[in-house]
């Protein structure tokens, strides 16, 4: 599928070539009896089939007209192409929905739009919170003000700064993290650095999803030592997106090197 990459943003055959990329993945996870691989299992399976649930599709139409209305002002067309596409929004609300997890993280929060996929899956699932973390304070602005209007406030709370400064505050709050969704700094050294200092507080059985995987061949040697560490029981790569499943603490296998992550 590497003829995705190739694919303009704008062009009506993203999403059918990213659905038939989810659908091609579902070999990888089908015969896993683990939790966290049977939520990627039907996440996969039901975005691709574009078997999304009637409460879900009521919250995509909202997120998405809140795109479009990002789009038509200033910002346009960044911010329809800066936040994640809407096929993957769909894949992130699903496998939360899927995994139910009650302490989630998002590094790199933008107009806001992929943090809404994922606090609308926990709003249904009734339970859970989302910490995201933006440097930028004009983005985090839009993106509070999208939370409110949406209805979300409750269930994410928007942390300013650099992502290094906040990620320690975020550690001392919260318990053991079940869900990751890492677009920050998309730089080999920041995607490397980050999930290092996420790694230790990683519950097992944990997602982490990664964006931009192989956007730079930095971000790709990123993923190799990120897929490379002993505790990651189960990896996925679609093209765009890698996803990893955390195991077991016992046996660190070769530390992911935190380096400085150079944020400008």
């Amino acid at each position: 599928m590497r003829a995705t990459a190739r694919i303009p943003p704008s062009s009506a055959l993203v999403e059918p070539a990213y659905r038939l990329l989810l659908g091609a993945a579902l070999p990888r996870v089908a015969a896993r009896r683990d939790r966290a691989s049977r939520a990627l299992f039907r996440a996969l399976s039901t975005t691709a089939l574009d078997r999304i649930p009637h409460e879900e599709r009521e919250w995509i139409s909202r997120i998405e007209a809140r795109r479009a209305e990002l789009a038509s002002r200033d910002f346009s067309p960044f911010a329809r192409w800066a936040s994640i596409a809407p096929v993957w929004g769909r894949f992130l609300m699903r496998t939360v929905r899927e995994l139910s997890p009650r302490s989630c993280l998002e590094l790199g929060t933008g107009f806001g739009i992929s943090a809404a996929y994922q606090a609308a899956a926990l709003e249904l699932n009734g339970a859970g919170s989302l910490t995201t973390l933006e440097r930028i304070e004009g983005l985090g602005a839009i993106a509070e003000e999208g939370f409110s209007r949406l209805g979300l406030d409750g269930r994410v709370q928007l942390r300013l700064g650099s992502t290094d400064d906040s990620l320690a505050g975020v550690f001392e709050g919260a318990g053991p993290i079940d869900y990751a969704f890492l677009d920050a700094d998309h730089t080999m050294e920041a995607t490397m650095a980050h999930f290092a200092a996420l790694l230790p507080h990683l519950r097992e059985g944990a997602i982490v999803v990664i964006d931009d995987i192989n956007w730079t061949e930095g971000m790709r040697r990123a993923w190799k030592a990120i897929v490379g560490n002993e505790r990651v029981s189960r990896k996925l790569e679609l093209r765009r997106v890698g996803i990893v499943v955390i195991g077991s603490r016992c046996g660190q296998g070769p530390p992911v090197r935190a380096q400085p992550t150079g944020e400008r």
